[in-house]
């Protein structure tokens, strides 16, 4: 049976639950048929007999013309009476009156008959199947003989077996044509309909989910069809959500990645700087301890030389080396965190830097604007450092004009993106700006695109640390072919 389809084991489970109810009923109508054909007889028997029991008793004479004809129609009729026989009482017991067909013997059959005047039927079989009935004779209220019939079966037996064959093929035609309709039923209400289902489903199966089954019923196998459908929708707009999720996780990986990349790179920057810092550190300290000491001998020579012009030029050269000393310790202090926070004004701290810059400023016939509102807060840190941050800012911006432009430092109070107060410092220049593959890198130590005209490529690594260091942020604005925007943003303190 696990072979089978869904169909074949409906029909064969139909026709093995109505085939044995079809036999059945067959057998009982054929047995109930031939019960009733056998009760047929033997009511026709008795009215046949109490006819002749009825004309005997009326003729008391010996002459028995009038029964023996009675009994010659009685036989006459057909083969339902297979002989006829009257008895009445004699000397010795019941004798024979008159009979047709086989003559016989009374029997004790009948003489209960004709002595207590009771009807009596028996089903014999020898020779064959037949009825023998006797019917008493009355005289008033008392019997006075006994009518027996003999009613073969033969042919009751003859009809009921026609009447079997009949039943027997009706059942088979009645199995074959639900048979028939069962399975065109099946084949065209469920076959067909769960063929479409799993069509669908094999489809889907494989990834094709815009098939749906056919929802035109409204039984069983129509709800099937529509929980099938409303199933694939929910796949499909799964599906769809599912890819759209797929999408955004990627963009976000992507995003992840290139956020985890630019930190690596921000890193490596640091590394760099920090290798620039520890560089500086071992600079300072090579340079100012030689420094030093030929300070201390210039010293020395101009107590010991009297000569004004010599100790002129001995000063000179005494005031070169302070300067150098001072340099290298004020490259090692910008290299390195802040260490002191104090109240630094950023507008005399500019307007400071601007003086400095001004003979090169003028020297490129370069206009200075200044945008710088008046009671700004202060901002907290180191002075020294905040001072290097914004001179690293204005060379590059004068290194990045030639003969002739504008440089404008724009001041203005703001607020970081966490909510902290502070001061917004954009110092801007009309030069020839920053191509946007270079703008990415330059921030990164050692980087330079004036490697020829004396650029180490640490002007910006250091400005943004200091700018880090102090809580704040520096970034670049720039716009090839119109300048740049150095923006710097510290925590107002």
């Amino acid at each position: 049976m696990g072979a089978w389809s869904l169909g074949s084991k409906i029909v064969g489970l139909s026709v093995a639950v109505v085939l044995p109810i079809v036999a059945a009923t067959t057998m009982l109508t054929v047995h109930l048929s031939r019960g009733a054909l056998e009760d047929a007889t033997r009511q026709d028997g008795l009215v046949l007999a109490r006819e002749l029991a009825a004309t005997a008793g009326r003729q008391r004479t010996e002459d028995t013309t009038l029964l023996a004809q009675e009994i010659h129609d009685v036989l006459g009729r057909g083969s339902a009476v297979q002989d006829a026989v009257v008895y009445r009482p004699g000397p010795g017991g019941l004798i024979l009156a008159a009979s047709g067909g086989t003559r016989r013997p009374a029997a004790l059959e009948d003489e209960i008959v004709a002595r207590e005047g009771q009807e009596i039927a028996t089903l014999v079989t020898d020779p064959g199947r037949a009825w023998r009935v006797h019917v008493p004779i009355w005289d008033g209220r008392h019997p006075v003989g006994d009518v027996a019939l003999t009613l073969p079966l033969g042919a009751a037996d003859v009809l009921a077996r026609r009447i079997e064959r009949q039943a027997v093929i009706l059942s088979l035609a009645a199995v074959v044509l639900l048979v028939g309709a069962l399975s065109l039923f099946l084949s065209r209400g469920v076959v067909i309909p769960l063929t479409q289902i799993l069509s669908v489903m094999s489809g889907a199966e494989e990834g094709d989910l815009s098939r749906r089954a056919p929802t035109a019923r409204t039984d069983e196998v129509g709800r099937v069809a529509r929980g099938l459908n409303h199933m694939l929708d929910r796949v499909s707009s799964f599906r769809t959500e599912l890819t759209h999720r797929v999408a955004e996780a990627t963009a976000e990986l992507r995003a992840a990645n290139e956020r985890l990349y630019a930190a690596q790179r921000r890193m490596a920057q640091h590394e760099r700087l920090a290798a620039a810092g520890e560089l500086a550190a071992a600079m300072a300290h090579g340079v100012g301890t030689p420094l030093t000491a030929v300070s201390g001998h210039l010293q020395l020579l101009e107590e010991a030389i009297g000569d004004p012009a010599i100790q002129a030029r001995l000063r000179t050269i005494q005031e070169q080396v302070d300067q150098a000393v001072a340099t290298a310790h004020h490259f090692l202090d910008a290299a390195r965190p802040a260490r002191v926070r104090i109240p630094v004004d950023v507008t005399g701290l500019l307007h400071d830097l601007l003086l400095l810059a001004s003979p090169e400023s003028q020297r490129k016939r370069i206009s200075v604007q200044t945008v710088i509102p008046e009671a700004l807060p202060k901002v907290s840190g180191d002075p020294h450092q905040l001072q290097e941050l914004f001179h690293n800012l204005i060379v590059n911006a004068l290194e990045a004009m030639g003969a002739g432009g504008t440089l404008t430092l724009d001041v203005a109070p703001c607020a970081l993106p966490s909510g902290v107060p502070a001061v917004r410092i954009t110092v801007a220049d009309t030069g020839s700006g920053i191509s946007a593959e270079v703008l990415p890198h330059v921030f990164t130590p050692f980087f330079t695109t004036r490697a020829g005209a004396g650029g180490t490529g640490l002007g910006l690594a250091i400005a943004q640390r200091i700018a880090t260091a102090h809580g704040g942020t520096l970034r670049l604005d720039s716009t090839p072919g119109s300048g740049t925007r150095a923006i710097v943003e510290l925590p107002a303190g």
